[in-house]
């Protein structure tokens, strides 16, 4: 199945990949990530040719990860296309206390326990504070108003495979530490989403950050110690 999208006010075809269900080609083009991905193209003078979608995982009724196979050129050269598609998250850098509240759950993808910033991906409303404090509460079991929630920056993850942006914000707040020790006993996560999350207290340290190779992170404490940057 091949559809036209617009790109700079131009007809693009839009193919449908072998193995692609419609109903799920369908919610693709209607999704915002994948809107905001076709956005993203308006200010860049790069001729597009096509764009393929060769695989779609579905979270439940919702869209996913993408892959999609863009036949693009610069100069008459035809660049690297392949894309995951994720769309836009939020990490937080949570400070109760004055220390660090990280999360540790095992990452398949990479084959190890993690420790981490609260973080998850943007639903279909984009809605940054909103996401970043349901993140907090499903995570940490800590809940979280808007009003305590500054606006960091936002982050590119991995350009060269993937379009996902995450936007770091950074909250600070004190809590009753008996409440924050049982917090600390429980496993937290979303229901339904296989999440085994337990939490991690560290002192807020250049060499706590650093140690948890988390790039999320490492870029919301530097925002946070370098607000100009």
């Amino acid at each position: 199945m091949i559809r036209n999208i617009l790109i700079r006010g131009q007809n693009i075809p839009f193919i449908k990949g072998e193995g692609v269900l419609i109903d799920h080609f369908n919610k693709i083009e209607q999704s915002k990530k994948f809107q905001n991905y076709i956005k993203s193209w308006e200010q860049s003078n790069v001729e597009v040719k096509q764009i393929e979608v060769s695989y779609v995982y579905m979270f439940g009724q919702n869209v996913g990860f993408v892959n999609l196979i863009v036949d693009a050129y610069l100069n008459g050269i035809k660049l690297p296309g392949f894309v995951f598609l994720r769309g836009d998250a939020v990490a937080i850098l949570l400070l109760v206390n004055k220390k660090m509240v990280l999360t540790q759950q095992f990452r398949v993808p990479v084959g190890k326990f993690t420790i981490e910033a609260p973080a998850g991906m943007m639903d279909e409303q984009g809605d940054f504070g909103g996401v970043a404090a349901k993140e907090i509460k499903e995570e940490t079991g800590i809940s979280i108003q808007h009003n305590e929630m500054r606006y960091l920056q936002e982050m590119l993850v991995s350009p060269g495979g993937s379009d996902e942006v995450i936007h770091l914000f950074v909250v600070e707040k004190n809590m009753e530490q008996t409440q924050l020790d049982e917090l600390c006993q429980k496993t937290h996560g979303a229901e339904g989403e296989g999440e085994q999350i337990k939490l991690v207290i560290q002192d807020f340290t250049w060499d706590n950050v650093l140690k948890t190779q988390d790039s999320k992170l490492i870029a919301a404490a530097a925002a946070y110690y370098n607000p100009k940057l």
